[in-house]
């Protein structure tokens, strides 16, 4: 029988490229983009997808899924990055499931919500947060699921797939050196495993970092949870190293 697996992961923070390299290995069988964009459920997943009250119709989901999924691999792995506040609901439909858990600094994250979403900095500021404290529920309440921060995945990337190899031997093939088409603040480029957060922080003007503060600084210790500093420019963020 196959194990569902999901990558929780918010938008814009390293879910497509993790998403990509799990992906080659030969014993995975991915969707062929974002479960929730597939025409006959984007109407569906795509209504109020960050509303934790709003029912979805799963038994549907999982069918249309399992449609694209080639069932005869061992890993059907999915990575829609609303999953994150979704995981009692994926519990009670997919069996045996495992998840993958990761988060990004806020700062990056909150430069993409800005830059591809057109947010304000409060909005991007407070959504990271919002983001950084329900991925930290997920931690203790999901046993046996595997934590990372896109930090410890692109700075180290071999440690960090040997660590998804030990949590899951079906994915020891994946391949390290592969390169992938991946968007960042200077577009849409086939690169390597490459940490981008260098560049979209230091987009950040020091007016935007201290609004950014402004928010962050009432969350201290969900950045602690998750290995973060506030930024005081121009210094640069403590990395993540879950």
């Amino acid at each position: 029988m196959p194990c569902y697996l999901f990558v929780l992961c918010p938008p814009y923070s390293g879910s497509t490229l993790l998403w990509k390299l799990i992906s080659t290995s030969i014993n995975v069988s991915s969707l062929p983009l974002e479960g929730q964009f597939l025409p006959e459920l984007e109407t569906v997943m795509r209504r109020q997808p960050w509303n934790r009250d709003h029912v979805l119709p799963w038994p549907q989901i999982k069918a249309v899924w399992e449609t694209y999924w080639d069932t005869k691999k061992s890993v059907l792995l999915e990575k829609s990055p609303p999953n994150i506040i979704r995981t009692q609901a994926i519990l009670a439909n997919f069996k045996p499931v495992k998840f993958i858990i990761m988060v990004r600094n806020p700062y990056a994250h909150s430069e993409g919500l800005m830059r591809r979403n057109n947010w304000s900095v409060k909005r991007a500021a407070n959504f990271s947060i919002m983001c950084l404290r329900t991925q930290l529920e997920n931690t203790r309440e999901l046993n046996g699921a595997l934590v990372l921060t896109y930090e410890s995945l692109v700075l180290n990337p071999t440690k960090a797939c040997q660590k998804i190899a030990q949590f899951m031997p079906e994915l020891g093939d994946m391949n390290t050196e592969a390169s992938f088409e991946i968007h960042s603040i200077d577009g849409t480029l086939r690169r390597p495993i490459t940490d981008l957060n260098t560049g979209k922080i230091a987009s950040l003007s020091a007016e935007t970092i201290a609004s950014m503060n402004d928010v962050f600084s009432q969350h201290p210790e969900t950045l602690k949870a998750w290995g973060y500093e506030l930024l005081v420019p121009p210094c640069n963020p403590l990395k993540g190293t879950a």
